[in-house]
């Protein structure tokens, strides 16, 4: 059995955990940027929308970070 490197696993958690954060606020700011549609504001989407990319990135990193641990 391989030794599984226990710092990658931990930088792992916290991406995900970060992940799960931009997850939480990027909810909430799609879910009243719809809303706000209604008052032809699109500010608050144009950011919901602008984090998208930041989510993505940050479960990339936490998935990659725990998979190198794990199989390497």
């Amino acid at each position: 059995m391989s030794n599984i490197d226990k710092d990658k696993i931990v930088k792992g958690a916290m991406w995900l955990s970060a992940t799960a954060i931009v997850i939480a606020l990027d909810a909430s700011l799609l879910f009243i940027g719809f809303n706000n549609l209604r008052h032809d504001s699109y500010t608050v989407i144009t950011i919901a929308l602008l984090l998208l990319p930041v989510l993505f990135f940050c479960a990339y990193k936490g998935l990659k970070n725990v998979l190198d641990a794990i199989f390497s």
